[in-house]
C-alpha cells in the first residue's frame, strides 16, 4: 500500500506562533470577556 492512494495528512509540525496566538485569543479571549462581563454584571447587581 503506497502513500499515493492515501489522502495527504497535514504536517505534524505545530502551526506558526501567530496562528496559535490568533486561535488562543479567538477561543480563550471570548470566554475571558464573557466571564469579565458576568463578573461586572454581578457586582453592578449588588452595588446600587
Amino acid at each position: 500500500m503506497s502513500n499515493r492512494t492515501l489522502p495527504m495528512a497535514p504536517p505534524t509540525a505545530p502551526p506558526p506562533f501567530g496562528t496559535r496566538l490568533i486561535g488562543f485569543f479567538l477561543l480563550g479571549g471570548t470566554m475571558w470577556i464573557a466571564g469579565l462581563l458576568a463578573l461586572f454584571r454581578s457586582v453592578m447587581a449588588v452595588v446600587p
